[in-house]
């Protein structure tokens, strides 16, 4: 026999509270003034009694979905898979639906968030990826849209890391442990994140007394291949002239790692590699990967909640800054110190750090 689903009348019947207000509490409405043990009083019967939200009966009387589109440009990327595990929790949380949609060439993701919005009629969009354009689309619907990590101000909601300090760190990691000529497989510049991750590259050199030299840049991507192709395009240029490297991404970095392996050197006693962010394929590759970690889920989470705040009634727009990064020094001993030798023409106090072939 089918379980009769709990009803709003039956939580009512169960704690003396009238339907709205329970609506508004299982919807964790913050404009509601009621005391906190009401609350969990409330919580706790729809629990026991397995209420659960009827969305398509919500959605019937308010002409809303109660669904909320996330558009992820790569499935391979780790990094997008932590953000939307937040997402989908805190979605979950407030009674919405996630629906999400993969493309990654740039002309099929506006065709993907024209349908996600004109024919599945999601409520707001989460954008994980890097294209201004989405502004400009003409949709028939205006509906929210949240950048996630990354901004640009053409988009008025925007959640991200705090990008230029996580960067800065990465690299000054590198050089406290005695590194001195600091490689940087970069992002495409034209990209907020990779401009903001080479500022910080670029503010840590500084901040020791260190020339910033242009020719130990090689723009990259965020994936394995690039990360890979870019290494090696970086080793035919400037082979034995740097004893360090901080790569744009953790794929990149795996990609970076590898070419390195494939040239017959050893990380990190040829070469040291930090990335950006973290996951567990920095634990998986040998060695395994430094990295600068973000809370990434608490992104998606907070993403995900100041969304939904707009669509139940603030309508200022939503923006927040993820600032908690800490180093993980996985593929790199703490007591690690890069090889020196004397380069030819220099005193011994000029001594710089170099590969060591």
């Amino acid at each position: 026999m089918t379980k009769t689903k709990a009803t709003l009348k039956d939580l009512s019947r169960r704690t003396g509270f009238d339907i709205s207000t329970i609506s508004r509490v299982l919807r964790d409405d913050r404009t509601l003034s009621i005391r906190q043990e009401n609350i969990d009083l409330i919580k706790a019967a729809a629990q026991q009694m397995n209420y659960v939200p009827n969305a398509a009966g919500r959605s019937l009387r308010s002409s809303r979905t109660y669904s909320i589109g996330a558009l992820v440009p790569s499935l391979e990327n780790p990094i997008h898979a932590q953000i939307v595990q937040g997402t989908s929790e805190a979605c979950r949380q407030f009674g919405y639906s996630l629906i999400l949609a993969h493309a990654e060439i740039a002309e099929l993701q506006i065709e993907v968030i024209r349908e996600l919005v004109e024919r599945n009629r999601v409520d707001a969009l989460i954008a994980l990826t890097f294209r201004t354009e989405y502004s400009k689309l003409g949709l028939s619907h205006d509906i929210p849209i949240m950048a996630v990590n990354w901004r640009t101000d053409e988009f008025a909601s925007w959640v991200m890391v705090d990008e230029k300090p996580g960067a800065y760190l990465a690299t000054k990691s590198l050089i406290d442990l005695g590194h001195r000529k600091i490689a940087h497989l970069s992002g495409v510049l034209q990209r907020f994140n990779a401009a903001e991750r080479l500022a910080g590259y670029q503010d840590a050199l500084t901040d020791s007394g260190i020339a910033l030299d242009p020719s130990l840049v090689e723009p990259a991507d965020y994936d394995y291949e690039s990360g890979f192709d870019a290494m090696n395009r970086l080793l035919d240029r400037k082979q034995g002239k740097f004893s360090a490297v901080f790569v744009v991404s953790m794929m990149a970095a795996a990609g970076a790692i590898s070419a390195l392996q494939k040239r017959g050197l050893t990380i990190p006693d040829d070469v040291s590699v930090v990335g950006f962010h973290d996951g567990l394929i920095a634990r998986a590759i040998s060695p395994s990967l430094s990295t600068v970690a973000f809370p990434l889920k608490k992104t998606g989470e907070v993403a995900a909640t100041g969304l939904i705040k707009m669509l139940e009634g603030n309508s200022e727009p939503f923006t927040a800054v993820i600032a908690d990064s800490e180093l993980k020094p996985a593929g790199i001993p703490i007591n690690y110190r890069p090889p020196f030798r004397f380069e030819a023409g220099h005193d011994s106090d000029q001594l710089s750090a170099v590969f060591r072939l």
